[in-house]
């Protein structure tokens, strides 16, 4: 079974309410490193450069490749232990922020995961 650390919606770990470190399991699991796959930029981890989303590249630079996007993203999630499949992604634009919503079939079932991206880097 998938096991993580939990996160808030601050992406902060917590104590739960024995004072322990609060971990995840199953689906809440694999939705939680999907969340966290999907908010890493590119060139964001000191020691593997190369990974992430180029959010920058693909959306800020230029005219928006937001399939450039939908399809890093498909392949960062795919990549995740425990998810199947990613059954579809939508991204919308608002006032130079896009958001994503991502519905995915893991091992323990089917989930969302969504988010904004800003151009505040």
């Amino acid at each position: 079974m998938t096991t993580t650390l939990a996160i808030d919606n601050n992406n902060d770990i917590y104590l739960d309410a024995s004072g322990n470190i609060a971990v995840a399991s199953g689906l809440q699991a694999v939705l939680m490193v999907c969340k966290n796959v999907s908010q890493t930029r590119l060139g964001e981890m000191v020691l593997q450069t190369d990974q992430g989303l180029p959010m920058q590249q693909a959306l800020f630079i230029g005219q928006p490749n937001v399939l450039r996007y939908e399809s890093a993203l498909r392949k960062a999630l795919l990549n995740v232990s425990g998810v199947v499949s990613v059954i579809s992604i939508a991204v919308t634009v608002v006032d130079n922020t896009f958001r994503y919503v991502a519905i995915i079939l893991t091992e323990f079932g089917r989930g969302v995961v969504d988010g904004d991206i800003a151009d505040n880097l």
